[in-house]
C-alpha cells in the first residue's frame, strides 16, 4: 500500500476515548453462530453517508472539464445527499441498512465515530480494530511484522476450539499477513500476492491470473481476487470468523483517482448484495451470520487533502461502522445523542455478535457496540 502516512497524531481526547471505553455495554440480541468483518481502506465518510462529492470531482477534472458533463456526474449526481448515497450504493441503503442493520458516523445526523490511535493511518488503524485498543507506543508504521497483541480472530479460534480454516484472513494488501496474528500459524491467511490452493479449476487460473494483473501500486493485489478467494473460502470451510480486507479505495485516492473510488464503492456495493444472497440461500447461513463493515481511517476534508491521512490531516480520525445481525435491535443511521463512539470498539462487537466476550481477555479494549434505542 503506497505512500502510507508513518507520523503520530492526536485523534480523541482522553476523556472521550474513557467514554467510548466505559459507555457500551455488551452487544445486544441473541448470538450469530458466524461473522463476517469487510474493512475498505480509507472510505470518507462524505462519501460512506453523500455519495458523490461534485466538489472533489470538478477538481480532479481540472477547470477546462465541467463535472457536470462527466458520466459519474449523471450516473451518480442526486439532489440530497440520501439520494446519492443510495445511487452509489443500493444494496447497502436500500436493502441493508433498511432491513437488516444500522451504521455509526454521520455526522450530519448528530452520530460521530472517531479513531483512539494517534497516527490516522493503516497498520495503527487495523490493529486497533482487531485488538480493540490503540498501540502507538509501538505501532507507528506500515512495515510488514507481528505485534505482541492478540486479536480478536486468535481469540475467537480458541473460544471456538476451531480449525485454522475456520478463523480467515483474506487481504489485499500484503501486510495483512501480519496484522491477524501476533504469532502467526494460529489464523489462516492469504494476502497481497499470495497463491491461494483451491481445487476449482476457475479458483486456480485467478490465483495464477493476480501475478499478471499488477496495479499501479507495490503492495497490494486488486480486490477482485482477494474478494473471489474469500468467498471460496466462505463456501467450502463455512468459516465461524472471516475478515475481508480490502484496498483499492486507499490506493486510488493516493493517486487521485476520484472517479474510481466512486466507480468502485459502487462495484463494492454488488459484491456485498451477492454476498448477502449468499448468506441468505446457503444453509446454516441464513439467520446465523452477521456482517460488520468497517474503515481503518478516514481521509482530508477538502480538494486540497481528499486524497490524503496522517497526524496533520483533519478529517482522518473520523470513521465509520455498520453491523448487520439476526438481533441488531435498530435500522438505518444512528441519530444524535448516542455515547461517544470509538474504532476501539469493533473488536469486542466482532466478538459479541458470536456470542464471546473480548474484554474477558483484553479488559483494556472498547466495550462492544450498542446502538440507541
Amino acid at each position: 500500500m503506497n505512500r502510507r502516512h508513518v507520523l503520530r497524531s492526536l485523534v480523541a481526547t482522553p476523556m472521550a476515548a474513557a467514554l467510548a471505553r466505559s459507555s457500551v455495554a455488551q452487544g445486544p440480541g441473541s448470538a450469530a453462530d458466524r461473522v463476517i468483518v469487510i474493512s475498505l481502506d480509507g472510505v470518507r465518510t462524505q462519501e460512506m453517508f453523500g455519495g458523490l462529492d461534485v466538489t472533489i470531482l470538478q477538481h480532479v477534472l481540472g477547470p477546462k472539464k465541467q463535472a457536470e458533463a462527466h458520466p459519474l456526474y449523471a450516473a451518480y449526481w442526486r439532489p440530497t445527499r440520501e439520494a446519492r448515497r443510495e445511487t452509489l450504493m443500493p444494496f447497502l441503503w436500500g436493502t441493508l441498512l433498511k432491513r437488516h442493520g444500522s451504521i455509526v458516523g454521520d455526522h450530519e445526523a448528530g452520530s460521530v465515530m472517531t479513531l483512539e490511535n494517534m497516527q490516522r493511518f493503516s497498520y495503527p488503524g487495523y490493529a486497533e480494530l482487531m485488538t480493540g485498543a490503540p498501540h502507538d507506543e509501538v505501532i507507528d508504521s506500515n512495515d510488514n511484522r507481528r505485534y505482541p497483541f492478540e486479536t480478536v480472530l486468535q481469540f475467537l479460534r480458541r473460544e471456538f476450539a476451531a480449525t485454522r480454516e475456520q478463523v480467515a484472513c483474506f487481504g489485499s494488501w500484503d501486510v495483512f499477513t501480519s496484522i491477524p496474528s501476533s504469532t502467526g500459524g494460529d489464523v489462516f491467511t492469504n494476502a497481497g500476492y499470495e497463491k491461494y490452493d483451491a481445487p476449482d479449476a476457475r479458483l486456480q487460473a485467478l490465483s495464477a491470473a493476480q501475478f499478471e494483473t499488477v496495479p499501479p501500486w507495490d503492495t497490494a493485489r486488486y480486490d477482485h481476487y482477494t474478494w473471489q478467494f474469500a468467498m471460496d473460502h466462505l463456501l467450502r470451510h463455512q468459516p465461524r470468523a472471516l475478515w475481508i480486507g480490502l484496498d483499492e479505495t486507499d490506493d486510488w485516492s493516493h493517486n487521485g483517482h476520484y472517479v474510481r473510488v466512486i466507480e468502485y464503492l459502487h462495484r463494492f456495493d454488488g459484491w456485498l448484495a451477492r454476498l448477502w444472497t449468499l448468506i441468505e440461500t446457503t444453509p446454516g447461513f441464513q439467520g446465523r451470520t452477521a456482517v460488520m463493515l468497517v474503515t481503518d481511517h478516514g481521509r482530508g476534508n477538502t480538494t486540497g487533502d481528499w486524497n490524503s491521512h496522517g497526524k496533520d490531516t483533519e478529517g482522518a480520525q473520523y470513521v465509520w461502522a455498520v453491523v448487520a445481525a439476526p438481533a441488531w435491535p435498530t435500522r438505518g443511521v444512528w441519530k444524535a445523542g448516542h455515547p461517544p463512539v470509538s474504532q476501539s470498539q469493533v473488536a469486542a462487537t466482532v466478538a459479541s455478535l458470536v456470542g464471546k466476550d473480548w474484554r474477558r481477555a483484553s479488559p483494556a479494549a472498547g466495550a462492544p457496540l450498542r446502538p440507541p434505542a
